[in-house]
């Protein structure tokens, strides 16, 4: 993925996080369960996001990110 499909991917799961954020927010209805699991699919877009932020950095500084060993 280049720069351009990498912001287009962050805005994107963002703007899919704000719209499940909002969603989540509302109230409920008392008795009537929720059809759609926001708060998983928002836990998958962070993970997302993450990971696009780390490639975002990757790219502009031309230097994969190292990954840090558990033991040293």
């Amino acid at each position: 993925m280049d720069d351009v499909q990498t912001a287009w991917a962050i805005a994107v799961s963002a703007a899919l996080f704000s719209l499940c954020l909002w969603r989540e927010r509302q109230p409920r209805v008392i008795g009537a369960p929720r059809l759609f699991p926001y708060v998983p699919v928002m836990l998958v877009l962070v993970i997302l996001l993450f990971g696009l932020l780390a490639h975002a950095v990757s790219l502009l500084t031309g230097k994969p990110l190292a990954p840090r060993g558990l033991g040293g």
